[in-house]
């Protein structure tokens, strides 16, 4: 018996557990239960994160391709290196510089046809904006030429013009331009003393502008962790970019949300190396690439504002942040980093890439639009003696002719329900209750038909409306040869008018293009757009002569105010 029962104490695990308890404690096993919790948590979390990377790595590579995709399907081209040395080539310095360097940054594609249409562009005519010539220059760059003109172009250029012309000649100093007048550590001083309080960076006022923050940032990224004072600033930038952006994921400039400032704070986070999933980069669960990719069309390319056309300036700036978030995440480089890219005696033949370096680990338009010429006489529409629009008239005529004719059908077709003619009278009476309560007019009409007496002024304003800037850069019929499209002009004000309604009022009255968009953003006046002359160009509204920051649909207006309409290259620094 006691053999037998031996044996069977060698087999009872019921036994050893309660062994195991009265050597461990019951306490100990909960703790090991809890870390063996721990353990799985963190490894679902992290399947989760991956899922999530694996997710934004597809979007990332979707959106580059779709807009590679788009660009050759405008240009006809078959494939990249196609587009290169066709319409890329053939727009060297008016207009094709960033994509150039972002292809240049994505790819391994032959840039030699665009980079000597560029030389020869530069060589032929004289850039009056520094900041062109600039851009020009690392365009050079990033196609592999090495030659004197980058250091004319910093000698020139760097400083002239204030912080954004400080911004491009650090780019170009930290990619081995020379310049007599400033060193990386000079100018870098210089652009840390123009930091507001609030950590921003901005060509005028008193507070940080998003784009400018961010481009600044950019330049000052290859010092972030080694310099001390540049660590402290750049941190105080990434707060301040941080609290600035939308539960969407976006950022907005001038009180518009858009994908270009969202573009701008995602190339310099990827430049101090900050992934995507950075918390202090996700609100509401939305992350830059997901703010970004809001403003894409069913085509592949971007619009400026939500529900808008396709745009350029957003299109090409969008995918600049893309490669930028890959580099940062697959080379550990920066979008800048031009110096990596082979100059032009070390290229070998190049072979065709993807337009994308290989995938990483969406507000209504209004547009006003005028003739550019006087209104003919007698356009206006015909009026009844009593001043009520004739064609109304003639429109309720014709609704009531066609409700009558209906209801002869039903009777003829013996469909006599009360119902039936009840269907016939709502439906005419919607009809011409919208014809009552709407006005259709030509745009002549609209143009020059008299404003409405302001019963109640409360003073007077000037408004002038001037393109000095660009008064002869190019052909363009719709720039004065003097720059100014409205001389100086009184215009009467009620409470509560805006700069925006006294624009407007110019537009109708004075037959003057005008194109704006949802908020009161203005894009266009007189055909001339924003960004037809730069990616820093459009136009600036001043008060009294300073350049408030708010929309000029919200800024309200005083008596004695001087409004100032000017269209700048420069975002505004070019009007000092």
């Amino acid at each position: 018996m006691r053999k037998y029962h031996t044996k069977r104490r060698l087999y009872d695990t019921s036994d050893i557990e309660v062994s195991v308890l009265s050597l461990c404690g019951k306490d100990v096993l909960k703790r090991i239960l809890c870390i063996f919790t721990a353990i799985v948590t963190a490894a679902l979390a992290l399947s989760c994160a991956a899922f999530a990377d694996n997710s934004a790595n597809e979007k990332i590579q979707e959106m580059t391709d779709g807009i590679i995709r788009y660009e050759l399907e405008q240009e006809g081209c078959a494939d990249v290196q196609e587009w290169i040395n066709g319409s890329l080539a053939e727009n060297a310095g008016s207009g094709s510089e960033w994509f150039a360097v972002s292809l240049a940054r994505s790819g391994n594609y032959d840039l030699s046809a665009y980079r000597n249409n560029l030389i020869e562009y530069i060589s032929e005519n004289e850039i009056s904006s520094a900041t062109a010539r600039m851009k020009n220059a690392l365009a050079l760059i990033a196609s592999g030429y090495r030659g004197e003109i980058i250091n004319e172009t910093a000698e020139n250029s760097a400083g002239v013009q204030g912080i954004m012309t400080l911004i491009y000649g650090l780019h170009l100093l930290n990619n081995g331009a020379v310049c007599s007048r400033y060193t990386v550590d000079s100018i870098t001083g210089e652009i840390l003393s123009m930091q507001f309080g609030d950590g921003g960076w901005a060509i005028m006022g008193e507070n940080g502008d998003i784009d400018v923050t961010a481009m600044t940032v950019q330049a000052l990224a290859p010092q972030y962790g080694t310099n001390e004072k540049v660590t402290s600033a750049v941190d105080r930038a990434v707060t301040f970019m941080s609290e600035r952006q939308l539960d969407t994921g976006a950022f907005q400039s001038f009180g518009t949300e858009n994908p270009e400032s969202t573009a701008q704070v995602l190339i310099a986070v990827s430049a101090i190396g900050t992934d995507i999933s950075d918390e202090r980069f996700i609100k509401n669960g939305h992350s830059l690439i997901d703010g970004i990719a809001e403003f894409r069309l069913a085509d592949g390319s971007f619009s400026h504002t939500m529900g808008g056309n396709t745009n350029k300036t957003a299109t090409v700036q969008s995918y600049m942040a893309l490669i930028a978030c890959v580099l940062n995440s697959e080379k550990n480089e920066r979008f800048y980093d031009l110096m990596n890219i082979q100059s032009q005696d070390e290229q070998a033949a190049p072979t065709e890439t993807t337009a994308a370096v290989p995938s990483v680990t969406s507000a209504p338009k209004t547009i006003v639009t005028a003739a550019a010429t006087t209104q003919p006489e007698g356009s206006a529409t015909a009026k009844t003696d009593t001043g009520f629009p004739a064609y109304k008239i003639t429109a309720f005529i014709i609704i009531g002719a066609s409700a009558a004719a209906v209801c002869i059908i039903l009777i003829l077709m013996k469909k006599r329900r009360a119902s039936n003619f009840v269907a016939v009278i709502i439906v005419a009476a919607a009809a011409a209750a919208f014809i009552f309560f709407t006005d259709f007019r030509s745009k002549e009409e609209y143009y020059n038909s008299a404003d409405k007496e302001k019963t109640a002024p409360v003073g007077t304003v000037t408004l002038t409306i001037r393109c000095d800037t660009i008064v002869g850069a190019g052909n363009n019929e719709y720039v004065p040869a003097d720059g100014v499209i409205l001389d100086t002009t009184d215009f009467v004000i009620e409470k509560n008018d805006t700069v925006y309604d006294i624009l407007t009022e110019a537009a109708r009255k004075y037959n003057i293009q005008l194109e704006s968009r949802s908020g009161g953003y203005i894009s266009g006046i007189n055909y001339l757009y924003e960004f037809d002359y730069g990616d820093l160009s459009g136009w600036i509204y001043h008060v009294n002569g300073e350049a408030p920051f708010v929309m000029c649909s919200e800024y309200e207006l005083s008596d004695g105010d001087r409004i100032e309409w000017l269209y700048t290259c420069e975002l505004g620094n070019d009007l000092n």
